[in-house]
């Protein structure tokens, strides 16, 4: 499902109006009914059909986003409800189609009360009581800078009023095109959005305040949306069943992918166990882990269903330089390699990473302390001559960037782009919202995953499972989608059968049988919705 930024948007809009003739007010009515109909529903939906209150308070600001709050009171209003306007704007800074909206809902007798601004924020105190229902038409997509003063009160005043909440387009205070949250932003129970998804209303902490999200249809050719490229994609259950195909009924071990792991140091022999397993249950035919010598009979014990080779050993426990020519000469007999899960920063270990990275030339993910060695020579993985999928989590990609962690959840969506850039390879941003990005695509927005999968181990398992989508022959990009899509559903199964509280990164690994099966079978995603509004 395609996601687009306020500015592509925009153009969007402009395009279907000036170039395919659709006015505006024409958009702008599909969107106020669409709005009505969901502030309808969702009022069905908490007090039901039967006994539904009937009193609906609309906040407007004065751009496009009011006007889709007057069209919708108008509707409201022809439905049953009472209606109360409460404008935030003066009514002479109210042009155009909004406008247009403006004067007809005056005329039919609609109150339209005008909130004057600082002088008043002692009277929103209590504003909404008696009312069923808030729409928020405040400021939309168009906000610029933070919200402050009269205005956060406001948002303030909608949020503690304890009403069900419908924003139009997103909810004010939202930054369309990173999810921030600017200085104050209202938590709404449902969102119609406008033509197309929002890329701020995917990522958090915007997801968190947009609730059920409806896509509207507004009257926007189609045609139009086919001439712009979509900045981001949702991941869904079709795209990511048709990565995973069957083996032929003739397949053995070997058509299945040959993935090598180079992993583990001395106390972090678990980091490449459940890599090595998370390889497994994603169909790779045959897994080897790559291990620092002292730790082998460890390994061998540990895992069962994976292959280790002893690698030379720095005599404390991690990998050393004299592992390079073996570990080279084994990962040229296989179809992917995943460097890092465990694998130390010790010095001898970055040199040997470093080196494996610039001479390797198959597939390769590398993940956690892969990427951690690369921090001080990033020039290394640019230059890699293999298709390269790293994983880095918000430190170890503000390190590779030298940036604060700070910086990269405030805008997770661009420092996964310019990382992707930067370096010529597939990114996996890991977080709440997982993104991906490689240079020539949208960047990949997964909706899958909980809280819960905040637990040491599950980056392993993730690393694994994209090197095996990779050996089974994917492309960087639709493994890593393959990869992050299927480890969240596994971690929302073990979730739904455990809780979220206990959950652990084996959990994640014996729950991917059963997302497998939600794939082939096309079930529900957990806990993750977005509706269609057609008029």
């Amino acid at each position: 499902m395609r996601a687009v930024s306020p500015s592509t948007m925009r153009q969007i809009d402009r395009r279907a109006i000036e170039v395919y003739g659709v006015p505006g007010i024409v958009l702008m009515e599909n969107a106020s009914r669409a709005v009505a109909v969901a502030v309808r529903q969702k009022i069905e939906e908490v007090y039901g059909k039967k006994k539904s209150p009937r009193k609906v308070a609309v906040v407007c600001g004065k751009g496009n986003n009011g006007g889709d709050g007057f069209g919708a009171a108008r509707h409201l209003a022809n439905m049953g409800f009472e209606v109360m306007v409460f404008l935030a704007s003066p009514f002479n800074e109210i042009s155009g189609d909004a406008a247009v909206n403006l004067k007809v809902i005056k005329n039919m007798g609609i109150p339209v009360l005008e909130l004057k601004g600082d002088g008043e924020s002692e009277k929103l105190r209590g504003l909404f009581d008696g009312f069923s229902a808030v729409v928020d038409a405040l400021f939309g997509t168009g906000l610029r800078g933070e919200v402050g003063g009269f205005h956060k009160k406001l948002i303030e005043a909608i949020n503690e009023s304890g009403l069900p909440v419908i924003a139009v387009d997103i909810p004010s205070g939202i930054c369309g095109t990173t999810g921030r949250v600017l200085g104050a932003a209202v938590k709404a129970d449902v969102t119609v959005t406008m033509g197309a998804l929002k890329v701020g209303l995917l990522l958090y902490p915007g997801a968190a305040y947009a609730g059920r999200v409806v896509i509207a249809d507004i009257g926007i050719p189609n045609r139009v949306f086919e001439e712009f490229e979509a900045d981001g994609c949702l991941l869904e259950p079709a795209l990511i069943k048709g990565y995973i195909k069957s083996p032929a009924p003739d397949a053995h071990k070997g058509d299945m992918g040959r993935v090598f792991i180079l992993a583990g140091s001395k106390g972090m022999t678990g980091a490449c166990a459940l890599s090595g397993l998370g390889a497994a249950r994603c169909g790779a035919g045959l897994v080897t882990l790559g291990v620092p010598e002292s730790l082998n009979d460890i390994l061998e014990v540990k895992v069962t269903e994976v292959m280790t080779l002893p690698l030379p050993d720095t005599g404390e426990g991690t990998l050393s330089e004299e592992a390079l020519k073996p570990a080279l000469e084994f990962a040229q007999k296989c179809d992917a390699v995943v460097v890092g899960p465990g694998l130390s920063c010790h010095r001898e270990t970055a040199k040997f990473v470093r080196s494996f990275v610039s001479e390797y030339e198959r597939p390769m993910v590398i993940d956690a302390d892969g990427i951690n060695n690369l921090s001080r020579s990033p020039g290394v993985l640019k230059d890699a001559k293999a298709p390269v999928v790293i994983t880095p989590h918000p430190g170890e990609i503000a390190r590779l960037l030298s940036m604060t962690p700070r910086e990269v959840q405030e805008n997770r969506w661009d420092v996964a782009k310019k990382a992707g850039e930067t370096f010529g390879c597939t990114v996996v941003l890991k977080g709440a919202r997982t993104l991906i990005y490689s240079p020539g695509h949208p960047v990949y927005i997964n909706p899958t995953g909980n809280p819960g999968m905040a637990t040491g181990g599950s980056g392993d398992v993730l690393a694994g499972m994209i090197g095996a989508f990779l050996a089974r022959g994917l492309d960087a990009v639709e493994a890593a989608a393959a990869g992050v899509y299927l480890h969240g559903l596994a971690g929302d199964a073990a979730a739904e059968k455990k809780g979220e509280i206990p959950l652990v990164a084996g959990d994640i690994i014996e729950n991917i049988p059963e997302a497998l099966k939600y794939l082939q079978k096309g079930e529900k995603v957990y806990g993750y919705e977005i509706q269609t509004y057609q008029g």
